[in-house]
């Protein structure tokens, strides 16, 4: 013992430290911030190339250019209008959430969340059934065919259902932080409460409410999972790399993630930048109208129709897998043939979809294990970093700014470059197949490893650090001895929602997975086999997963405070 103290006293010495610190520095380089980075030298080094290909071919002139141009348009759009839907319902409900008590709000508010436990491309599927197929709404009035094609409104609906979560739970945390005292003193004063929150909580909760409107933008401009399942003849951004590498269109593919990126990137660094300079509008009362709009009965019908659209719009079109599962797990319910029921398709049919299902299951756990293993290694001593070694000075700002970028940038893009690193145009380590999975992978679940401790790390008592110091202990002893036994519940929950990512993602898997498959991505495989009972036992085993692994972070998150 006394060996091992002597031995972590001397690791502490500054230049041992500070070369740990810039190796923890170059490992988060290197897996996060280089394979974006080298994709925008790779786009720029042959510029001829990608230009003559894009805008000017020999045969199809710039159509290239007005096809990636449709798409870019497309994703925008549906972004633009599924982040306003987002917005103007997900304020009520975080309202509620953050300021009254009652009886089942934990369970409610874990509900919120449900949506972030199912995989994009279960969600697609499952939005998919209730919406566009006779066996979903349309079945309560025996319709022959479903309410909406595949195509941009349908892609509206799949997208709020996995973005409105992003925004609620955003809201609600900025709302907790601003301070009652204040609203009721506002009241006091004569402030409707629609006033109050209007010119008192709206201004002070701007950061949160921009930054969770970012957060929904970027995530449905990226989509891909769920995208291809709802696209249908349409193709939006994310699911045009998807296309192009398909047929190993590389410098279309480079060329189009490249704009996806830039434009994220810009978003986050731009809400980073001036969110706190932006102001709301002016904050002129109108007392009478305010007053009445601010009675009971009209609050009371808000707080209905925004929980009825969660519930119907986003809640049940998300898990509506399940039941359609239900409804066809021995037969199909209308038929009677039980040659279409999910049991026969999955054991018994001739081509044995389990097999594959068990691989595809298979693969996504260990890619899920080990990238979760290399972030519970690496990701700690980044945030420790970030929050406790302050004479990293403005590095460290931008490190804390780099950290996010993977959270906002397409992961279909995103494996694209990882792609191109690391693969045989790039630095030839690996080729597409379950390696180069888990660097994807590690790619945009870092911020996962990452953020949460931040966290835990900032609330920690400085008490602790000056304790183990006082009794004689060196830097690394007394994280050992004192400060991880602190946080060891932190970690675990950020194991499980790092794990619970990489098992749920399904566009940048399309891009590196080579002759593998996941399991999200066999979900797609058996829509397009048009196995639709198959692919919602797939979809419902990988939502039961999700969903406990989201009750056990939840739970470890509610003994921890």
């Amino acid at each position: 013992m006394v060996k091992l103290l002597n031995f972590e006293r001397f690791l502490s010495q500054r230049p041992f430290r500070i070369v740990f610190e810039v190796v923890i520095i170059l490992v988060f380089v290197s897996f996060v911030l280089l394979p974006p980075l080298n994709l925008f030298y790779t786009v720029i080094a042959d510029w001829n190339g990608v230009y003559s290909l894009i805008f000017n071919d020999d045969i199809l002139k710039n159509s290239v250019w007005h096809g990636i141009l449709r798409s870019i348009s497309l994703s925008f759009q549906i972004a633009f209008i599924v982040t306003i839907i987002d917005v103007i319902i997900g304020i009520p409900i975080a309202h509620v959430l953050a300021r009254y008590d009652f009886k089942g709000k934990s369970l409610v508010d874990t509900i919120i969340d449900l949506p972030l436990a199912v995989p994009t491309s279960a969600l697609g599927f499952s939005i998919w059934l209730f919406w566009s197929t006779k066996d979903g709404l349309s079945f309560l009035w025996n319709g022959d065919i479903g309410i909406f094609d595949k195509g941009p409104m349908l892609l509206i609906l799949g997208h709020v259902a996995f973005s409105f979560s992003y925004i609620v739970r955003n809201l609600k945390g900025v709302i907790e932080e601003v301070d009652v005292g204040i609203e009721t003193a506002g009241r006091t004063l004569g402030g409707s409460p629609i006033s109050v929150f209007r010119t008192i909580t709206a201004p002070m909760a701007k950061e949160g409410l921009i930054a969770g409107a970012v957060l929904a933008f970027t995530r449905s401009l990226g989509e891909t999972g769920a995208s291809i399942v709802l696209s249908g003849v349409f193709q939006t951004a994310p699911v045009q790399i998807v296309s192009f590498m398909d047929t190993f269109r590389i410098a279309q593919t480079a060329f189009l993630s490249l704009i996806l990126i830039i434009v994220s990137i810009t978003l986050l660094v731009g809400v980073r930048q001036y969110a706190r300079r932006v102001g709301l509008p002016q904050p002129v009362i109108y007392p009478t109208f305010e007053r009445k709009i601010s009675s009971k009965a009209v609050v009371r019908t808000r707080n209905i129709f925004s929980w009825m659209f969660f519930i119907f719009i986003v809640l049940i079109p998300s898990l509506f897998v399940m039941i359609y599962l239900f409804m066809n797990f021995t037969k199909n319910p209308i038929t009677g043939d039980t040659t279409t029921g999910a049991l026969y398709q999955v054991f018994d049919a001739p081509d044995r979809k389990w097999n594959q299902m068990r691989l595809s299951l298979i693969v996504s756990l260990e890619v899920a294990l080990l990238v979760t293993l290399i972030n519970v290694i690496i990701g700690p001593p980044m945030a420790f970093l970030l929050v406790k070694r302050k004479y990293w000075g403005k590095w460290r700002v931008v490190l804390d700014a780099a950290v996010d970028i993977p959270l906002v940038i397409p992961s279909s893009a995103l494996g694209f470059s990882v792609f191109l690193l690391w693969g045989g145009l790039g630095l030839g380590l690996t080729t597409p197949g379950v390696a180069m999975i888990v660097l994807a992978h590690l790619t945009f679940t870092y911020p996962f490893s990452v953020r949460p401790m931040i966290s835990y790390f900032e609330n920690l008592d400085e008490a602790y650090y000056e304790a183990g110091r006082t009794l004689g202990g060196s830097d690394i002893t007394t994280v050992r001895k004192i400060i991880l036994p602190l946080i060891k519940k932190g970690i675990f929950s950020s194991a499980i929602l790092t794990f619970t990512r990489s098992m749920s993602e399904t566009g940048a898997t399309l891009i590196v997975m080579g002759s593998s498959r996941s399991i999200p991505v066999y979900i797609i495989d058996l829509v397009e086999q048009e196995a639709l009972p198959a692919a919602a036992f797939a979809a419902s085993m990988l939502i039961l997963i999700s969903f406990l692994l989201l009750l056990l972070a939840r739970f470890i998150n509610r003994s921890d405070n």
